[in-house]
């Protein structure tokens, strides 16, 4: 289901072609114009900067966050007020604890246990993090009222990689240690909405139980975001 959803995500926009909208930004390279409206396309329209609000049973978050930016966005505003923006993003996402630390098993995935007992020893400053690298397509329909839009839809997922960081002093001495080739999920998806002012704008991001980044076996992790949006 999870790589249906991607794809279908992708695949949105080829219907959408037939529309004729208004372009929003003057900048962007008209695909297609007319007295109805105007089809565009800007290349890395904007950046994204994010917190993630964990619950897991698995253990306690501390400063996790995420960041994203664009790539490719297509806008298509059959009216002035109402049009469809399809993006294809580059996201990493962060997820930090002090007190456990993440590991990788046997089969590459991603467990958790408290610091001590994954990196023996009377060590201070202790962290650990993973992290996921992820393409995203992000579908949204918005309605517009002058320089302010809402939007509202569905972002499908590829995640390529992810890896383990734990850091520590150990006495003077900082350490760290890199564990690569961590297991995530290979498609996922998220709801997602925006409100956008002049160019900055703010997000919520949620991933329903039904799609999780890191396969079964893996440490419990659930979570939603929220972050601020800026125009480049």
């Amino acid at each position: 289901m999870k790589k249906t959803l991607f794809i279908i995500s992708v695949l949105v926009a080829l219907p959408l072609f037939g529309f004729q909208a208004q372009a929003q930004d003057e900048s962007a390279f008209e695909i297609v114009s007319s007295d109805s409206g105007v089809v565009s396309l800007d290349a890395a329209s904007h950046i994204g900067f994010g917190y993630n609000l964990l619950k897991s049973d698995d253990f306690t978050s501390s400063g996790s966050g995420e960041f994203f930016v664009n790539i490719l966005n297509l806008k298509i505003y059959p009216t002035d007020v109402f049009g469809v923006e399809i993006g294809v993003d580059y996201k990493t996402m962060d997820f930090e604890s002090k007190e456990q630390a993440f590991y990788l098993d046997g089969d590459k995935k991603i467990q958790v246990k408290p610091f001590n007992e994954v990196y023996p020893g009377n060590f201070t400053k202790t962290r650990s993090r993973f992290r996921s690298n992820t393409f995203s397509v992000p579908v949204l329909f918005k309605l517009v009222a002058g320089t302010t839009s809402f939007g509202l839809g569905v972002e499908g997922n590829m995640n390529l990689n992810g890896r383990v960081k734990g850091k520590y002093f150990d006495g003077d001495k900082k350490v760290k240690d890199i564990q690569k080739g961590a297991q995530f999920t290979k498609y996922d998806y998220n709801f997602l909405a925006t409100l956008d002012f002049d160019g900055t704008g703010v997000y919520f991001r949620y991933y329903p139980k039904s799609s999780q980044i890191l396969p079964e076996g893996s440490v419990n992790v659930g979570f939603m975001a929220v972050g601020v949006i800026f125009d480049m």
